[in-house]
């Protein structure tokens, strides 16, 4: 009985351990399954009116994307809700390029600046025409895949707000949402300010150490004398 419990739990944890490591294939593109072709994941978005997922990431040197892809992507939750909802695009950028096709870091480069991504991982949810923004997503592994597939449906359910709401309940939306945008504009402006000092600070502080240790150097200098 012993034996057979253990060679279950053995038989679980592969289970598991494969489903973590499945690599996100190179060509065609299925429901619910990673791919790095963009081509094929964008003709398949049309053919079944599902939406994009692009998932940058920085697979063997990111932690918070690693997090993630043991998290959430390989837990059943999401995979059950990616398989019905999500076409789902592998957008790679490793330390270790050995295993990339030739030209997709160059495409990948390109698709990083198009979507503007300064950070790994990012989460771009395309409408299923391929190339209309619906929202953006950071990491998030707090409440398991069941709390970032509901983030992912929020973001989906944004694009059909003004079908979902009452003519003035949408324009109050709208209002609110510009004033959303409008704060974030405000705070990168204060982000990239306070930047901006911390660095011109810690030039100045460097430049007053430095001189504060040659005065010090004289004075050790001079007590040898």
């Amino acid at each position: 009985m012993k034996l057979k419990l253990i060679a279950s739990l053995c038989a679980a944890v592969t289970a598991c351990v494969v489903m973590a490591s499945e690599k996100p294939a190179i060509e065609g593109a299925e429901l619910g399954k990673w791919t790095m072709d963009v081509a094929a994941a964008k003709t398949l978005a049309k053919e079944t009116g599902k939406p994009l997922f692009y998932n940058f990431t920085g697979s063997d040197w990111c932690g918070w994307c690693q997090l993630m892809d043991k998290k959430v992507f390989s837990q059943e939750a999401w995979q059950a809700y990616a398989a019905e909802n999500l076409v789902l695009v592998w957008i790679d950028f490793p330390r270790k390029k050995d295993h990339m096709p030739a030209g997709m870091l160059e495409r990948n480069d390109a698709l990083a600046k198009q979507y503007k991504v300064e950070g790994y991982p990012t989460y771009i949810i395309l409408a299923p025409d391929g190339e209309t923004v619906i929202g953006d997503l950071g990491a998030e592994t707090e409440g398991g895949p069941e709390a970032f597939v509901r983030s992912v449906q929020r973001v989906l359910l944004i694009s059909k707000m003004e079908t979902l709401l009452s003519a003035e309940d949408y324009a109050a939306w709208q209002a609110l949402d510009g004033e959303r945008k409008a704060l974030e504009t405000k705070v990168a402006k204060w982000q990239d300010k306070a930047r901006k000092e911390a660095e011109a600070f810690q030039m100045a502080f460097k430049e007053l150490a430095g001189k504060r240790n040659a005065l010090l150097d004289k004075a050790v200098e001079a007590e040898k004398k």
